[in-house]
């Protein structure tokens, strides 16, 4: 009897060890939200992919050619409203995407490759998110 009650208490550690890992969500799993930006309903996602120690510069246009925006840094976890989407430079760490997204912090508005948003699948986004 004892043999089986460990048996089966082994068996629920490990069934509880899965249901309180974490999953991480692969970019195209990921989705976009609701969420309010400066107190008005807003599409939104999350900075993500950012080195440690280093921060996503926001633009003045969808691109790389364009200027920073002062005091347009961001870090990894940071809520940004998606106002719409144009197309520009690919980001700097993948060439191939070259979706750029007008974003709104609630303090300043400006340009981000979405290759550092957790988007997920623009077939999906772009349902949500208008063109610019």
């Amino acid at each position: 009897m004892s043999f089986r009650r460990r048996a089966g208490t082994g068996l629920f550690a490990v069934l509880m060890a899965f249901a309180v890992t974490p999953t991480l969500v692969t970019p195209a799993e990921a989705a976009v939200h609701d969420c309010r930006v400066s107190g008005d309903r807003a599409v939104c996602a999350y900075v993500t992919g950012i080195d440690a120690g280093s921060w996503l510069n926001m633009r003045t246009g969808p691109g790389y050619g364009y200027a920073d925006m002062p005091y347009g840094r961001l870090n990894n976890g940071a809520e940004v409203g998606l106002k719409c989407w144009s197309t520009g430079d690919g980001a700097a760490d993948n060439p191939h995407s070259r979706y750029w997204m007008y974003i709104d912090t609630g303090v300043r508005a400006g340009w981000v490759n979405d290759w550092y948003l957790d988007t997920g699948d623009p077939a999906v986004w772009q349902q949500r998110i208008p063109h610019c």
